[in-house]
């Protein structure tokens, strides 16, 4: 194993083993995907800076993954999705739960270092019935995030008082409108989900930053196994195809500037376990005055974007 590891690096590098060995287990396809698969090709293992593993799995095996996460019920690992309660994204994680890994403090779900599993779609780029789809996928997952947020009536009381005066209507609509319809948003969210299981397409499309990135089907109909640090890891056989389209010239690292992780933790602990309510008794003054939003945000929130 690489000594310069980071400590989060360590502990993923574990989380990685016992998700591909459950995956080998139980005959589930997975493939290395964005950073992880850029550190597999051009570092055989981590990216140096980074802090996170992805992978992709096609939706089929996705299911799959889903539907056996109950095996995992002996172990110190866990599969959630939007299923769980308080969980804010519409891709899975897997995550050891020995450790405790709280990433948002508005959205009260924590988890442990984890492998994010982002599920792979048909897509036709042709097709304006399944761009609409895809659109409408998004702004139901955008309104479900919202509805989840933990916004206390004390915060939005001190922002009022305080003169907050953007964020405070933000927070109170979420609080009064969307927070009460969090079930009605979940059940869209999975009416979505069948939807995309029936489409037809040559291609496939997968939960990305980059919107309109989309991958020949054929780029996905085999995988190799590579080095990973001290394991390997599976990749797409047309690795170089999908890491052009999605970086260009991925062998050649940014500049220094742009050198550093992307994970926000808002409260991280890789020796124990701890729960909402002893993180919330160890950082109540944050979590009742929390940290003002971004203008990135804030312009996100108002455009109905990524829903933070």
């Amino acid at each position: 194993m690489n000594q310069d590891l980071s400590p989060i690096q360590r502990v993923l590098l574990e989380t990685f083993k016992a998700f591909d060995k459950f995956c080998k287990d139980n005959g589930i396809q997975y493939f290395a995907a964005y950073g992880t698969l850029i550190g597999a090709i051009r570092h055989k293992g981590f990216i140096p800076w980074d802090d996170d593993m992805d992978v992709y799995m096609l939706r089929e095996e996705y299911d799959k993954f889903l539907s056996l996460r109950e095996k995992l019920q002996l172990t110190k690992y866990k599969v959630a999705d939007y299923h769980d309660d308080g969980y804010p994204y519409d891709f899975a994680k897997f995550y050891d739960t020995t450790k405790t890994f709280w990433e948002y403090p508005q959205f009260p779900f924590v988890i442990g270092p984890f492998v994010d599993v982002f599920p792979l779609d048909v897509y036709d780029p042709d097709c304006e019935r399944i761009s609409k789809l895809y659109d409408d996928q998004h702004y139901a997952y955008w309104k479900f995030r919202k509805s989840i947020s933990l916004y206390t009536w004390r915060e939005i009381g001190h922002d009022i008082i305080t003169f907050n005066g953007l964020e405070a209507p933000i927070k109170l609509v979420k609080k009064i409108i969307y927070s009460p319809r969090k079930s009605i948003y979940r059940r869209t969210l999975e009416k979505y989900d069948r939807q995309l299981r029936e489409l037809r397409g040559n291609y496939y499309k997968a939960y990305t930053d980059v919107k309109s990135k989309y991958y020949p089907k054929e780029w996905f109909s085999g995988g190799i196994e590579v080095p990973f640090e001290d394991t390997t890891i599976m990749v797409p056989a047309e690795y170089d195809k999908i890491l052009t389209t999605d970086y260009g010239d991925y062998m050649t690292p940014p500049p220094s500037p742009a050198r550093s992780g992307h994970h926000t933790a808002y409260y991280m602990n890789l020796e124990k376990r701890l729960e909402i309510d002893e993180i919330i008794r160890l950082k109540s003054k944050e979590l009742q005055s929390k940290q003002k939003m971004s203008v990135k945000v804030l312009f996100d929130e108002l455009l109905h974007r990524k829903g933070f």
